[in-house]
């Protein structure tokens, strides 16, 4: 009988299966993206941290989990919008976006590194770098190493929308309307952003998730957060 051992998750989803039966969407290490049903009154909050098995009869089956344990860590910012809108925004995302039963180390752990760190001044920047990490995840990651015109990797101002490539100021400028605005502190280690550059990173993330990984709309939160930078 197919299962798998108790791991730690993040819950992202729970949708009632009749009155005492849930289907849980959590990201886990070692089985990525992961759908069951959690058969409870009553289940976790999204964005609590799980200790949870599966089993099923049959792998490809949806299968059945088991829950060890549940932390709901956000308590500790209930009264925070920002984070609030953060965690909802990352719990949304997770699920439209990554296939199921797709390990992904590298985005597991940045994830897990961001709830984490919540209580950082900077979880805004972050929270973009976090964006930029889904995107390279699934298949549509920028490149900020050089020039994509063979311009100095040391003036990047612009990105292309098609490529996703970086292009220095000089090489970009007579082609500024049909580039992306390129924040510095998205390439290069700098002070704070302004409330400017992150809206022009959330511009420029906002873009490739939308044009190229066929999401409809983005989570309500995340605009809420973007409103608030707005103001």
């Amino acid at each position: 009988m197919p299962s798998f051992k108790t791991e730690n998750a993040l819950l992202l989803s729970a949708k009632p299966l009749g009155e005492r039966s849930w289907l849980l969407s959590v990201l886990t290490k070692e089985n990525g993206r992961f759908c069951g049903v959690l058969k409870t009154k009553q289940p976790p909050h999204v964005g609590s941290f799980l200790s949870l098995r599966w089993q099923a009869r049959l792998n490809e089956q949806l299968g059945t989990f088991y829950l060890d344990d549940a932390k709901a860590f956000f308590i500790d910012f209930l009264d925070d919008k920002i984070r609030l809108y953060i965690l909802s925004s990352v719990c949304v995302l997770l699920t439209e976006l990554l296939p199921e039963r797709q390990k992904e180390d590298d985005l597991y752990e940045q994830t897990i590194h961001l709830l984490q760190n919540m209580s950082q001044s900077d979880i805004l920047v972050q929270y973009i770098k976090w964006e930029l990490a889904l995107l390279r995840a699934i298949g549509f990651g920028l490149d900020f190493s050089e020039c994509a015109g063979g311009g100095d990797k040391n003036d990047l101002a612009y990105i292309s929308p098609k490529s996703g490539r970086a292009v220095s100021r000089e090489k970009g400028l007579p082609y500024q309307d049909k580039l992306l605005p390129l924040p510095r502190f998205l390439w290069q280690k700098t002070n704070d952003p302004s409330n400017l550059e992150l809206i022009q990173a959330f511009s420029l993330t906002t873009y490739f998730l939308t044009t190229y990984t066929g999401l409809k709309q983005l989570p309500v939160m995340r605009e809420q957060l973007i409103h608030l930078l707005l103001k």
